[in-house]
């Protein structure tokens, strides 16, 4: 069942929607760590300010969970950074409790509440740059395009040293703390990879505009003590994140180790038996490796794999040829790749085939065709893996220095 947070960040009050029932982010991703719906109220001396909403659907919990803060009707600002329904699907019921307050957003907004809810509420348009004075606080609205729609705003309260992101800078899972620096190291490990896995489904096909929106921050020279993004922790040490953002959004490793991710589709065993070979080759020269399988019997999770793909430093693709083409699991393993993961990765392949090797040659085009450096392809006939455990092994190992 869902389970609603409130508590004091800062001079916020947040209201954080635990969802433990979502099974598939998107109705694509499997997260079984489940999500949080964060939203920020601002007490200032004009009123309140409310910053986004919950997830359509939780119109009722939203309401009450605001009430339990501050009655609906003190609510003089709402300001929308992004109407993606997780984030917006609420509005119409908080517009129902109270008709007079000012919605704040980018321009695109306002036509998109009367598209999704039918609503046509008392609008501001909110300008890149533009700084908002309510009560005691300073807002400056920042246009942050394609984080991950194009009407994606941040805003920054000065006097309040807060950066609110919405989707930027969060993460699947419910942590078990409002703030990151309340968690252990063991915890904030795994919800690193719940940052990467959000990162690489949900931003992975906008990418480069993480470099460029945190630029754009870093230009204008704000002295940032909190960021508040929209899904998961609050972050008091914001450096941390936004280099963790810099350098994944990039394809790179924070800590500078080598990691391989190996993935392969086997539908009877050869192909498995030759990653395997593979698999010891990395093991031998004690290289850090993460292995997703799609077999018989076992499919990991593609969520999961975007996740560790996107700061790998190498990937090999096992597959085998599948009616003169790639296996279609493996296909679209390669697709989401190419659409989600940074291309400054190198790639081995191995690949077997019954009667004719394609699939290694279709690899090969596909990926340097998309940007990806291929290291070299193995591809032997099925039956055959002993005649070619020693070209594995030597790829394996050329493959781990060129990295």
């Amino acid at each position: 069942m869902v389970r609603v947070v409130t508590g004091d960040v800062g001079p916020f009050k947040l209201l954080r929607l635990d969802d433990d029932e979502i099974r598939y982010f998107e109705s694509l991703w499997l997260i079984p760590e489940g999500i949080t719906y964060n939203a920020y109220l601002l007490p200032t001396r004009e009123g309140w300010a409310l910053f986004d909403a919950w997830k359509v659907g939780y119109g009722k919990e939203f309401i009450e969970a605001l009430s339990s803060v501050v009655e609906p009707s003190k609510i003089r600002y709402l300001v929308i950074h992004h109407m993606e329904p997780d984030h917006s699907g609420t509005v119409k019921a908080l517009l129902e409790e109270n008709p007079g307050i000012e919605v704040l957003g980018h321009p695109m907004t306002k036509s998109m509440l009367e598209s999704f809810y039918g609503l046509t509420p008392k609008f501001r348009v909110v300008r890149d740059g533009e700084e908002l004075r309510v009560g005691e606080y300073t807002l400056k609205f920042i246009y942050a395009p394609w984080l991950h729609w194009p009407e994606t705003i941040f805003t920054y309260v000065k006097e309040a040293r807060a950066l609110l992101t919405c989707d930027a800078f969060g993460a699947y899972s419910i942590p078990s703390k409002v703030f990151d620096d309340e968690l252990g190291e063991e915890e904030l490990e795994r919800y690193r990879f719940w940052t990467r896995k959000y990162m690489a489904t949900v931003i992975g096909h906008y990418l480069p505009f993480v470099g460029k929106a945190i630029k754009k921050v870093k230009d204008l020279g704000l002295d940032i003590g909190m960021i508040l993004p929209s899904h998961g922790l609050v972050w008091r040490r914001p450096s941390e994140i936004i280099k963790y953002y810099e350098r994944w959004s990039a394809g790179e490793s924070v800590s500078g180790v080598k990691k391989v991710v190996v993935v392969y589709g086997s539908m009877y065993g050869f192909v498995e038996a030759a990653v395997k070979e593979a698999i010891k080759s990395l093991q031998g020269e004690g290289v850090l490796h993460v292995t997703y399988r799609f077999v018989d019997d076992h499919r990991d999770e593609m969520s999961d794999l975007m996740g560790d793909l996107i700061n790998a430093s190498g990937i090999i693709l096992g597959t085998a040829t599948y009616e003169a083409g790639i296996h279609p699991l493996m296909k679209f393993v390669v697709d989401l790749m190419i659409e989600k993961i940074p291309k400054n990765k190198s790639v081995l392949i191995i690949t077997n085939y019954g009667w004719g090797g394609v699939a290694g040659k279709l690899l090969k085009k596909t990926l340097e065709g998309a940007g990806y450096r291929v290291h070299s392809v193995i591809e032997f006939r099925a039956g055959h893996l002993e005649k070619n455990k020693e070209a594995i092994r030597e790829a394996v190992k050329s493959f781990i220095k060129s990295l």
